[in-house]
């Protein structure tokens, strides 16, 4: 679902009217596995270093076991300490690892600077994670590796070592409308790497295998998509039905999506998150933020339920069950903004059936996380960002 204003994530691209043609085009190809970064931008051991070439207080290539404590499944969730992130951006990408550590970085792909990522280990302080050669798009991680997406290629680095082990080419692609939707998006899914890739209204996911070095491999094309935890890709087709490709390469059709735009801006449905077993679908309706959404389940793609929202909605797969970030104006139940603040953001829990309960105020929320529950918080004091973990 649409992440909360703060993050100013594009929005989703407007469908023309006359559906799409059935184009599946490779829009990834090329791979090499490139060197190390250089001495210059890693420390003598080869692990990260700070912004300024000092060891960083944690070492942020490890991977250690989670000290986290248990989040609980049901009842109200509470906001940690918040732990500096220590850079300001306008556009801010994140994501966690199955052990907890939270990586962030500016989104930035179009500039061509190298660019750093952060990373947080359990409650620890923030330290730099790697020197990345190009604007980073998106990140992921798994429990051996840490990955960072620019317009031009994908890299693996060994969270053991720090070194790079993996680079993958992307084909070129097209940022002439990049204020539409985000164009590169990871996934660390089912022991792969999934890439989505946006160009124009063609949504192309394909697979890494991180211990090999052949060029990524399209598993779906088609009008929209999302990525399972398992590595299962949820996508629209060219004509506009929902479908399923699981990891073993067996697929599934279920039912037709409206695809009929109406003069106020609905009829027409996306493919948005997983969560919880289920399939989230959004159809904004063109009014304000007004949308609808619909829940299917899973392995059958059968409907589950439809309830009504909003588009800033931002649903998230957790360890401890699906979890949705909302604003104050959205729902009532969170609590108004703090001193200070002109906005504010809380943390619901959800059920497929679109009931929430257990509201958690975070402030000005930009991202929520999973499978840790953890929010990426804009930070009015000082101009840059904190991780707040719920448990």
């Amino acid at each position: 679902m649409a992440p909360h204003p703060a993050w100013r994530r594009p929005v989703r691209p407007v469908r023309p009217v006359v559906a799409a043609g059935a184009v599946a085009v490779v829009l990834l190809a090329g791979c090499s596995s490139g060197p190390p970064p250089s001495p210059s931008a890693r420390g003598a051991s080869g692990r990260a270093t700070s912004s300024t070439g000092a060891p960083p207080t944690t070492a942020s290539t490890a991977t250690p076991g989670s000290t986290l404590a248990p989040v609980p499944t049901s009842g109200p969730l509470h906001a940690g300490t918040p732990i500096a992130i220590p850079f300001s951006a306008d556009r801010v990408t994140a994501a966690e690892s199955p052990d907890g550590a939270v990586f962030v970085a500016p989104q930035d792909p179009t500039n061509p600077a190298p660019a750093v990522a952060w990373v947080v280990d359990g409650n620890g302080p923030a330290a730099v994670a790697e020197h990345v050669p190009g604007g980073i798009a998106a990140l992921a991680a798994d429990s051996a590796n840490f990955y960072a997406a620019t317009y031009t290629n994908v890299y693996a680095y060994s969270r053991t070592s720090g070194n790079q082990d993996g680079q993958w080419a992307l084909s070129p692609i097209s940022t002439a409308d990049t204020s539409r939707q985000d164009l590169v998006s990871l996934a660390a899914a089912g022991g792969a790497v999934l890439v989505t890739v946006t160009q124009g209204n063609t949504v192309s996911v394909s697979r890494i295998v991180p211990s090999s070095s052949a060029p990524p491999r399209l598993l779906v094309s088609g009008l929209g998509a999302a990525v399972a935890a398992d590595g299962s890709v949820y996508y629209e087709t060219t004509d506009h039905h929902l479908a399923l490709r699981r990891p073993g390469g067996t697929s599934a059709t279920g039912p037709a999506l409206a695809a009929t735009p109406t003069g106020l801006g609905g009829g027409v449905q996306y493919v948005d998150v997983v969560a919880g077993g289920a399939l989230w679908v959004i159809e904004p309706q063109g009014q304000g933020l007004d949308a609808q959404f619909r829940t299917y389940e899973g392995s059958t793609l059968a409907p589950i339920a439809s309830y009504g929202g909003v588009a800033t909605s931002s649903v998230v797969d957790t360890a401890v069950g699906p979890l949705v970030l909302e604003n104050e104006v959205a729902d009532p139940s969170c609590p108004p903004p703090g001193p200070g603040q002109t906005t504010s953001s809380c943390v619901l829990r959800i059920d497929v059936h679109g009931r929430t309960s257990d509201p958690v105020g975070v402030g000005p929320t930009v991202v929520l996380l999973g499978p840790g529950p953890a929010v990426v918080v804009s930070d009015t004091g000082s101009g840059q960002f904190d991780l707040v973990r719920l448990s």
